[in-house]
């Protein structure tokens, strides 16, 4: 027998959750390919730094191999670590931001 789950708050909440996850991965894209190309960045570099950002050192170290872009994989693996130890904190303080902005 499966979980017990409240289907009409499922489709209720659900949809808030998936134009929530529509809303990040349209800003990721913009943004992302926005400084791309004011860096003057390659397509390789600009999608191996989309996928250090959303999946990790380990998904774009794998998926610059997979590319056969051997000169991305240190990059690929630094920029995700390098993600890993700055973007948490920038992401719990600018969620501290928002709760304060908006009064909770």
């Amino acid at each position: 027998m499966g979980a017990a789950a409240n289907i009409p708050l499922i489709i209720r909440v659900g949809s808030k959750l998936f134009l929530m996850a529509i809303v990040i991965i349209f800003v990721h894209f913009l943004v992302i390919f926005a400084l791309g190309k004011l860096f003057k960045f390659n397509l390789e570099e600009i999608l191996v730094a989309s996928n250090a950002n959303i999946g990790g050192p380990t998904t774009a170290s794998a998926f610059a191999i997979s590319q056969r872009w051997n000169g991305l994989i240190l990059p690929a693996i630094l920029a995700g670590i390098f993600g890993y130890a700055i973007a948490n904190y920038i992401g719990i303080g600018l969620a501290y931001t928002v709760k304060g902005l908006l009064g909770m």
